[in-house]
């Protein structure tokens, strides 16, 4: 067993901030992958997917702005305790719309790395 405590946060590949994770690199996880992360307040992830895992979304706190689809065409906003399903490959990108509050949310996949590919077209 191992217990991991809040760490420093640290920008991740696809441009918000990582806090605490359970990995293959923190823990030698072989199945799983679990982290918080943080979207700054007006701030927006870069258009990314993840390659080879499904996702599993928390939301702790704020509020995020969800676009994806293959020209970002579909979108959602996500409240404090929505739960939300990401498949593999699926091309999406994260905005906070308030200017005063950062949105926080806890990820866990079926893969023991963060395997983030961004997608320059979508920008």
């Amino acid at each position: 067993m191992k217990v991991i405590k809040p760490g420093d946060d640290h920008e991740v590949p696809r441009g918000v901030f990582g806090g605490a994770e359970i990995s293959r690199a923190t823990t030698g996880a072989s199945n799983i992958y679990m982290g918080v992360f943080r979207v700054p307040a007006g701030a927006r992830s870069r258009p990314h997917y993840h390659a080879g895992c499904e996702s599993a979304v928390y939301m702790l706190n704020g509020n995020l702005l969800v676009r994806w689809g293959d020209h970002l065409e579909e979108s959602v906003e996500l409240d404090p305790g929505d739960l939300v399903y990401v498949p593999p490959r699926e091309t999406h990108i994260l905005e906070n719309l308030s200017t005063t509050t950062d949105a926080e949310y806890v990820v866990a996949r079926d893969a023991p790395d963060e395997d983030s590919v961004e997608v320059p077209w979508a920008r």
